[in-house]
């Protein structure tokens, strides 16, 4: 788990290297200046512990075929009042395979690029992921209804995948477990909403009940090692985060005070700190390159044509 430290603990420092204790008025202006701070660490590595994500299920929107696709951010993290189930909105993108690839021996790896809505996926071939369980099925007025026992990143426009839907109409039963499109979704965070996910799509024919004690649904996945955004407004304000990543404490509180003696006007002594937080972050970018998920993360491993796949075990 990585390993944090307290705002209170960074401002602490900073007042340490001021040699006074804060005004709240200069509290404030710090509070900007350490988001500042740590954007530009941030921006530094893609590597960082905390917002490294590895091997992620995320649903492919191929609402158009020629041009499949992950969004940036999700459909739970997009939803007003609802937790997203994902780790975080993607900021950059460093692999992509159709299983976890540190889940299993081999897993085969696919080109991706960063396009203007997501992550894209040339070569990718739609495959469906992890099988979700149905609370309900119900069809009328055109279209079905399908409420899941969990949370569901569907997109719409994109796939859903039935299985397992049985009906009381002959008719029903020869098409209802296919695959749809989606017409829209809603997620709850509590089952107190009578479902966490319910995802409609077009449906022409009604019937009046169903058995679902076996039926499934799935959606279109890539698995994705990523860097996440950083939405975090670290400080001790209401809705900030309380704690700052360890490995930047010391660049953050330098380069804090750094800035606060040229905006006074010390230059000279401004860019000695300058100098010494730059230090202190190039210390920490080196321990990630010492760090074996370095290799792990990045080292890939060229196959026969587009296709790549590694041994998640060797190194």
């Amino acid at each position: 788990m990585a390993q944090t430290e307290t705002y209170a603990n960074l401002l602490s420092l900073i007042e340490s290297y001021h040699g006074a204790n804060l005004i709240d008025i200069e509290k404030t202006r710090v509070r900007h200046l350490v988001n500042a701070r740590a954007r530009a660490a941030y921006r530094e590595s893609d590597l960082w512990d905390q917002f490294l994500v590895t091997g992620e299920e995320r649903v492919v929107n191929d609402a158009d075929a020629n041009r499949l696709y992950v969004p940036f951010v999700s459909t739970t993290s997009a939803a007003a009042g609802v937790t997203s189930i994902t780790a975080g909105d993607i900021d950059t993108v460093l692999r992509a395979h159709d299983a976890n690839p540190f889940a299993t021996k081999s897993a085969k790896e696919y080109e991706v690029f960063m396009g203007k809505d997501g992550v894209e996926l040339p070569g990718y071939k739609v495959t469906y992921g992890a099988q979700q369980d149905v609370v309900s099925w119900e069809s009328g007025f055109g279209v079905a209804i399908v409420t899941t026992a969990a949370k569901a990143d569907g997109i719409v426009g994109g796939t859903v995948k039935v299985e397992e839907v049985v009906t009381n109409s002959a008719s029903a039963n020869a098409i209802v477990n296919d695959t749809f499109t989606i017409s829209g979704i809603a997620n709850a965070d509590t089952s107190s909403e009578a479902y966490l996910a319910a995802v409609s799509y077009p449906f022409s024919i009604t019937t009046t009940s169903s058995d679902i004690a076996a039926a499934k649904v799935s959606f279109p996945v890539v698995f994705l090692t990523y860097k996440r955004q950083l939405t975090e407004t670290y400080g001790d304000q209401g809705g900030d985060t309380t704690s700052i990543p360890l490995e930047w404490k010391d660049y953050i509180a330098l380069g804090v005070y750094a800035d606060m003696l040229a905006s006074d006007g010390f230059v000279e002594k401004s860019l000695a700190l300058e100098a010494r937080a730059s230090k202190a972050l190039q210390t920490e970018l080196e321990r990630i390159d010492r760090n074996r998920a370095h290799q792990f993360v990045n080292h890939r491993v060229r196959t026969h044509g587009s296709d790549q796949s590694r041994q998640t075990t060797t190194l």
